[in-house]
């Protein structure tokens, strides 16, 4: 007779736990500790059913917990699994009984049978409700642990569990799968919104929410100081006027992978608008300032712009601010913007670099 009441307490755990779920998958989604989060609450679930199994006789139980370690390994990784396994197997010790040994086995195949089935199967099977179904299926397998038993005994205990056994797998891997993917869909969903809204849609960089986003929370170096270039395109409007907008939308494109190639991952590269970038810096000396802004202009003009068979050059102008005071980004900002207003001045395609007064240094084109 098919107990369906076996699915109750950890399905149930699982499902009531969803808060949880939800909160354990936004702190650590995508992190180093993942998998450990999420196998001791994959762990947990196994202990609740462990502590409300199908009684099959003295020592004998029956629960889901080969389902929750396949479903560990499945949909969160192998250490996931290993974490649910160890305190599945420490439940199992501890409860005893006849059908201790038969249970040990049973964790430990359940493991193999869906860490090999996920090898093997990666990426083939493309209806993920299937790919469940055949996982439950797989760790089904693990009922052989059954024959740890006297042989009698493990008979009829096989075919009288199977049937249940293979239907609380199959189900619940899909149930399972469902809820664990919903929540990654989810999630996946909101960072997209999230990055969205501080990004430029355009050149892929920063905008000026995410920009004050991301220095906020960055920590410059005090020894060292940080830097903030802001630049701008060399006569844009005549790329527009002149080779439509299509073209000025191409160059601003290209500036900002010449440029995004050419800086150090720690930097952050914004977008403010129209074609005004900048570039905040927050380890840089100050003997090192002039050199990079020098290489940003090259970057940009070494080479010339092709779009729609037209062929021209496009060069940028910098202003640059070097300090070790804690100055807000928008102060930064304004310093640079009024060198580079005196980059301009002085013919384009140029750099021009101020330090705080603690630098001691005069402003320098």
């Amino acid at each position: 007779m098919l107990q369906i009441q076996v699915l109750i307490p950890p399905i149930v755990a699982l499902l009531g736990m969803a808060f949880l779920f939800n909160a354990v998958l936004r702190k650590f989604y995508d992190s180093t500790y993942q998998q450990v989060a999420f196998g001791i609450l994959f762990g947990t679930v196994v202990a609740m059913g462990m502590t409300n199994p199908l009684s099959l006789g003295d020592g004998l139980i029956f629960d889901t917990r080969t389902l929750l370690v396949g479903a560990a390994v499945a949909f969160v990784g192998p250490l996931a699994g290993l974490i649910t396994l160890g305190i599945g197997l420490v439940c199992r010790i501890l409860i005893g009984g006849t059908g201790m040994g038969a249970g040990i086995v049973g964790l430990i195949l359940a493991f193999g049978l869906a860490y090999l089935w996920t090898v093997m199967t990666k990426g083939r099977i493309k209806n993920l409700v299937l790919h469940d179904v055949f996982l439950g299926l797989a760790i089904t397998l693990s009922a052989v642990a059954f024959f740890v038993l006297p042989y009698e005994l493990a008979m009829t205990l096989f075919l009288s569990v199977l049937p249940t056994l293979l239907f609380v797998n199959v189900v619940g891997m899909v149930v399972i799968g469902l809820v664990f993917r919903h929540g990654v869909h989810q999630l996946r969903y909101t960072e997209q919104l999230i990055n969205a809204a501080k990004t430029d849609s355009l050149t892929n960089l920063l905008n000026r929410r995410g920009m004050d986003e991301e220095i906020g929370a960055t920590q410059y170096d005090r020894k060292m100081g940080h830097a903030m270039f802001y630049f701008d395109i060399d006569n844009f409007k005549y790329v527009n006027d002149t080779y439509g907008h299509g073209a000025g939308d191409a160059a601003l494109a290209i500036v900002a992978a010449r440029i995004k190639d050419s800086v150090r991952g720690e930097a952050l590269f914004t977008r403010h608008g129209g074609d005004e970038f900048s570039i905040y810096m927050p380890r840089l000396e100050a003997a090192d300032v002039r050199h990079v802004a020098d290489r940003l202009c090259a970057c940009v003009s070494n080479q010339a712009f092709g779009f729609d068979s037209h062929t021209f050059d496009v060069s940028i102008s910098i202003g640059a601010i070097w300090t070790k005071q804690n100055l807000p980004p928008q102060k930064m900002i304004d310093l640079a913007d009024a060198q580079l207003l005196l980059a301009k001045q002085a013919g384009k395609n140029r750099a021009q670099v101020a330090y705080d007064n603690q630098q001691g240094e005069a402003a320098v084109a």
